[in-house]
């Protein structure tokens, strides 16, 4: 009863795979001969007839856009650093104190406007600085 229950699927599929062998082994209808590939100009290349790069003006578009941009980073860094509240110091001149942003006059005739110094002394020092430090 095995034997005939087995052959049966063997059977069926046999049936069912013959004629998919008969159409495998068919040959293919022949292709026409194809062109050979050579180099011309044509709609697919930058120098075809009326083609062409269509979106040249987007380079120079482009330098323009970051050239203002760099304008206006430049003009915002420029009033932000420009109105005197800070003050830029050179690496250089960092590490020796930075820069004298105020001269010995300068800051004598602030101490003298906030009281820290009277007036004899003032003048006495004010004297001094104005005659190069000689006595």
């Amino acid at each position: 009863m095995i034997k005939k229950l087995s052959t049966l699927p063997l059977l069926v599929f046999v049936l069912l795979v013959a004629p998919l062998q008969a159409i495998a082994q068919q040959q293919s209808p022949p292709t026409a001969p194809q062109p050979p590939y050579i180099y011309w100009p044509g709609p697919w290349h930058m120098g075809g007839y009326g083609g062409g790069f269509q979106f040249w003006w987007i380079c120079p578009l482009m330098m323009l856009f970051m050239f203002l941009i760099f304008c206006i980073v430049f003009l915002f860094l420029r009033r932000s650093w420009g109105d005197g509240s800070h003050h830029f110091v050179p690496p250089w001149q960092m590490m020796h104190g930075g820069p004298p942003t105020h001269s010995a006059l300068q800051i004598l005739n602030e101490r003298f406007a906030r009281g820290e110094i009277q007036k004899e002394e003032y003048e006495e020092k004010k004297s001094a600085i104005l005659s190069g430090g000689q006595r």
